[in-house]
């Protein structure tokens, strides 16, 4: 490690580069780290992801955004809800909840390796059951 790096983590512990990667962002910075992609991306609430809503996501069709202390972290996003797989509106909503809730990039369940077949849906549920799980244990060790 250079003694640059070396400075910079020792004198403020976190650099802010890597405590802006890890830190829970909002739907105007996480499209703002996207800004190239941000059309045509899909997004989900992570409170939706914790309850097991698994085919539940926004298709992201316009944004704007608002200058808040020099960086673009506020802002309006409109998308088309997608809820357990079937599409709801045809035109773009506003999308509602952006600054309120944590957001997070879209992935299918089958680009995560989860099929949905009658005959191996019990072992998906328990291994559903089993993230929920552990991810619950997680947040109340934090806490």
């Amino acid at each position: 490690m250079s003694k640059l790096a070396a400075k910079i983590l020792t004198k403020s512990g976190i650099p802010p580069t890597v405590e802006f990667v890890t830190k829970p962002k909002t739907l105007p910075e996480l499209l703002n780290v996207q800004r190239l992609n941000a059309y045509k991306m899909k997004v989900m609430p992570t409170h939706w992801f914790d309850k097991g809503f698994d085919d539940c996501y926004y298709e992201v069709h316009r944004v704007k955004y608002k200058r808040y202390l020099g960086e673009p972290t506020h802002g309006k996003a409109w998308g088309i809800l997608t809820w357990k797989g079937k599409q709801v509106n045809d035109q773009p909503r506003k999308i509602q909840g952006g600054l309120k809730f944590n957001w997070k990039p879209y992935e299918s369940p089958h680009a995560q390796g989860i099929y949905y077949d009658a005959e191996k849906a019990p072992l998906v549920e328990r291994r559903r059951s089993n993230m929920l799980k552990a991810y619950s244990d997680a947040k109340k060790q934090e806490a």
